[in-house]
C-alpha cells in the first residue's frame, strides 16, 4: 500500500489532530493506532489518541513548541507502517442473536430485506479486526461490516444495554464490554466475559486483534454465562 496522505490541524491551545486519508478502513486504522504508539512515550506527549482515520496529539506548551510537536507528529505519520499487519490476537466470540438477547434484529431484517438468518450468517462469516477502542472503556469499533449489513443508529439511544450487548452501526459492529447507554441497534449478546478488573489486561480487546462471532443457542448461552461467573 502506498503511503497515506494527511492533514494537520491545531486541536485546542496544545494539541494537534492529523486525519488520514488514501487507504481502507483497516489499513487506516492500523496506521493511526501505529503513530499513536510511537507518539506515546515521548517527552512533552501528554496524551495521544487514535481514531479510526485520525490522531490527536496533546502536548506539555513547556517542554515543546507548537512547532516541535506538530514535526513530531508529521514525523510518526511518515514513518508509520501503512500496510495491514497480520494480527497479533485472534478472540472468538459466541453470540446468541436475536430474541431476548437481540431486540432489534427482527426490524433490522425488514430495514435492510433480509431474513434474521441471513443477518446472522453474514456477521458470523465474517474476520473483523479491531479498528480502535473508544467511546466507553474497553469498547472495540469492529469492521468492516459487510456492506449488505450496514445501517443507521437508532433514533433513541437506550440509557442501559448489558454487558455484552453485540450491536452494528455504519460500517462497524461491537460488543459492550460493560453495562452502559448505547445508540447501536442490537442483533445479539455474548456470554463471553470481556472485562476483568483482577487481570493484568482487563479489557479483552486490542487495536489490530482479529475477531470472529460464533452463533450459540440459548441453552450454551447460559451454561456459558454460569461457567464465566
Amino acid at each position: 500500500m502506498s503511503a497515506l496522505s494527511f492533514e494537520v490541524s491545531a486541536f485546542g491551545e496544545a494539541g494537534w489532530l492529523v486525519q488520514l486519508q488514501g487507504g481502507d478502513m483497516v489499513a487506516t486504522a492500523l496506521a493511526a493506532n501505529a503513530i499513536a504508539d510511537r507518539l506515546r512515550p515521548l517527552k512533552g506527549v501528554t496524551d495521544c489518541v487514535a481514531g479510526i482515520d485520525s490522531v490527536v496529539l496533546r502536548f506539555d506548551p513547556c517542554v515543546l513548541s507548537p512547532q516541535d510537536a506538530r514535526k513530531m507528529l508529521e514525523t510518526a505519520v511518515k514513518e508509520a507502517p501503512h500496510d495491514k499487519a497480520a494480527p497479533k490476537t485472534k478472540i472468538a466470540i459466541p453470540v446468541c442473536y436475536g430474541g431476548e438477547f437481540g431486540p432489534d434484529l427482527s426490524a433490522l431484517a425488514k430495514r435492510l430485506s433480509l431474513s434474521e438468518k441471513e443477518i446472522i450468517k453474514q456477521h458470523s462469516a465474517q474476520k473483523y479486526r479491531v479498528l480502535t477502542i473508544g467511546f466507553a472503556p474497553g469498547f472495540a469499533y469492529l469492521g468492516p461490516l459487510p456492506e449488505s449489513l450496514r445501517t443507521s443508529r437508532l433514533e433513541s439511544p437506550r440509557a442501559h444495554l448489558p454487558a455484552g450487548a453485540v450491536g452494528i452501526a455504519g460500517a462497524m459492529t461491537g460488543v459492550y464490554p460493560l453495562a452502559s447507554p448505547g445508540g447501536w441497534p442490537l442483533i445479539g449478546r455474548t456470554p463471553k466475559k470481556l472485562f476483568d478488573a483482577k487481570a493484568e489486561t482487563p479489557f479483552l480487546f486490542e487495536p489490530g486483534g482479529e475477531v470472529t462471532f460464533t452463533p450459540v443457542s440459548e441453552e450454551e448461552f447460559a451454561r456459558m454465562e454460569a461457567a464465566a461467573s
